[in-house]
């Protein structure tokens, strides 16, 4: 799996344990919730671990998706914020003088 694509199953499994639901976290990212359960899908089976107990009516976290979306949830909120650093910093007008002759 490209890290990218890692990424946005991360995502998706996140925005999933938060919610409660695929629904609610499809609204969230802007996707079916289709999509986000096949995300969750396939890190699953990228990790070899079910994340979620699923049933027809409700969504919850087995011990080892609780483990994961505790650290995946800070690594996630560490490259936010990293990005948003490096965006502000960018904002900011180069400040050296221009040399004329």
């Amino acid at each position: 799996m490209q890290k990218t694509d890692e990424l946005r199953t991360i995502v998706s499994f996140i925005q999933a344990s938060q919610a409660g639901s695929f629904t609610q976290a499809a609204e969230v990212l802007g996707l079916t919730p289709a999509a986000v359960s096949k995300n969750v899908s396939t890190l699953e089976k990228s990790l070899g671990v079910r994340l979620f107990n699923r049933t027809t009516r409700s969504l919850s976290l087995t011990n080892e998706g609780k483990q994961f979306a505790e650290q995946a949830k800070i690594a996630v909120e560490l490259l936010t914020q990293a990005s948003e650093n490096l965006r502000q910093a960018n904002i900011a007008p180069c400040q050296r003088p221009i040399a004329t002759s």
